[in-house]
C-alpha cells in the first residue's frame, strides 16, 4: 500500500506543477478597493493537486526513512517534470540537463537498490 501512496504522491506533485504551468499567469491578487483574488480553473486544479500531494507527503514522511523517501521522490519528480517540459511545453534540454537527469536516475536506482539489499 505504501508504494501505491508513493506513486500517487509523485503523480499529484507532477500533475500540480504541470497544471500550474499550463494555467499560465492566471493568478491575480489585488488590494485596490478591497481584496480580490482571481485564479483560472486550470491553475486552481494544479493548486488542488499540489495540496493533496502535500497532505500525502505528510503520510509518506512518517512511513519511510527520510534518507530514503526524500531523495527517491524528489529525484523521480524532477526527471518527470523535466520530461513534461520537454515533451509538452517544448522546452529545450541541453546535454548538461540530460547528464544531470542520468545522474539523478542513477542515484535513485542506487538508493532503491541499497534499501533492497538491507
Amino acid at each position: 500500500m505504501k508504494y501505491i501512496l508513493t506513486v500517487i504522491y509523485i503523480c499529484l506533485t507532477t500533475a500540480g506543477i504541470f497544471l500550474m504551468k499550463q494555467g499560465g499567469n492566471s493568478l491575480t491578487v489585488t488590494v485596490k478597493n478591497g481584496f480580490a483574488f482571481n485564479i483560472g480553473y486550470i491553475t486552481l486544479l494544479g493548486f488542488i493537486c499540489y495540496l493533496f500531494s502535500f497532505l500525502l507527503w505528510q503520510k509518506l514522511l512518517t512511513t519511510y526513512d527520510l534518507t530514503y523517501i526524500v531523495p527517491i521522490t524528489t529525484g523521480i519528480c524532477q526527471v518527470v517534470i523535466m520530461l513534461i517540459g520537454f515533451l509538452i511545453f517544448k522546452e529545450k534540454i541541453n546535454w548538461v540537463g540530460i547528464a544531470g537527469a542520468a545522474l539523478v536516475i542513477a542515484g535513485v536506482v542506487l538508493i532503491a537498490f541499497s534499501k533492497i539489499m538491507k
